[in-house]
């Protein structure tokens, strides 16, 4: 299915956002559904179950698109971090600190 018309879309968020919604739905399935690899397909999943969820908890569709754009921002701050320390991406290597046991004096193991 192709995404309509600019104009056709504004008159469906005016007079039939129901329509709109069962579009954009329909379209975001579409996409989904026809990545081959099993993976991706789950994560976009994933993802547009958090989005959706965000757009249930918002207050208004305002609130709904500024979380969204924070989701994004954070997001490419991540894939930023990806380009510049790509070597901890691929080894799974991170800095981590010791961690060092606290007993109280009468826990003290002999």
């Amino acid at each position: 299915m192709e995404l309509p018309d600019f104009e056709v879309l504004v008159e469906m968020a005016r007079n039939d956002p129901q329509g709109l919604e069962r579009l954009r739905h329909k379209l975001t399935n579409e996409v989904i559904e026809k990545q081959d690899d099993e993976m991706r397909k789950q994560r976009l999943k994933g993802l547009q179950f958090q989005i959706d969820m965000e757009r249930k908890r918002a207050a208004t569709p305002m609130a709904a698109a500024m979380k969204l754009s924070e989701m994004m921002c954070w997001k490419l701050a991540e894939l930023n971090r990806c380009f510049l320390e790509p070597e901890e991406i691929v080894d799974g290597t991170r800095e981590v600190a010791d961690v060092v046991p606290l007993h109280r004096k009468d826990e003290i193991p002999h």
